[in-house]
This record gives structure tokens, sequence and C-alpha cells, in this order.
């Protein structure tokens, strides 16, 4: 140790700035995501994503990698016709990986959120 900072300290990077590595890419190919919402769908959360996080202090990548895995996780198909979350009524096959009751009420809830009222 020569007394500088370390190889292996964190480097501190802008939502902006961060962009997948090839293991993030090869998570999203593995889990489905990419089949389940398209390239225009990553896309889409990719870029909801940045603006949400636009003012959020520097993070390590590896910080922003878990966060946006998160969020594509959680994101829905762009496509009109999109498929229902298991967690809804009605809905009743489970995911590949399982959800915790928490993350499945946190479905419901953001799929409430983002269901048309017609009044849009």
């Amino acid at each position: 140790m020569n007394g500088k900072s370390s190889s292996s300290a964190p480097t501190f990077v802008p939502a902006a700035e961060w962009q997948p590595d090839d293991e993030t890419r090869a998570w999203l190919r593995q889990q489905g995501h990419l089949a389940r919402l398209g390239e225009t769908g990553v896309g889409a959360a990719d870029e909801k994503w940045r603006s949400y996080r636009a003012g959020w202090a520097p993070r390590p990548a590896a910080a922003w990698a878990g966060d946006w895995r998160a969020w594509i996780a959680r994101g829905h198909s762009p496509a009109p016709g999109r498929p229902s979350l298991y967690a809804l009524p009605g809905g009743g096959h489970s995911p590949a990986g399982g959800m915790t009751r928490a993350e499945a009420h946190t479905a419901v809830l953001l799929a409430a959120l983002d269901a048309p009222t017609g009044t849009e």
C-alpha cells in the first residue's frame, strides 16, 4: 500500500454517465427483461431512470447498476396490450425468481398508478 487511493476504491459517477456493463446486459437477457420489454421498452425505461436520477449525487457504478436493475425489473411493457403483473387479481402464475410479499404489494401499487383512468 502506497498511501494513495486503493485500486479497489469505487469511482463515483453521475447517473447520466453510468452505462450498463457486460454483466448488466447479460442479466437483462437472462432474466427475460429484454424479451419482455423489447429494445424500445428498455430504452424508454432507461431514459425515465436517467431523468429520475439526474439530480442524485454521483455513486459507484455498482450502486447505479443495482438501482438500474431494480428499475428495469419493475418496468412495464410499453405496448397497450402489455401482459398484466402476476400480482394483480386474475394473474395466477408466479415469476421465475419469486417475489417477497412486500415486492408483490409494491408491484400491485405500481400497476395501479400506471393504470389508465380514462381522464388522460
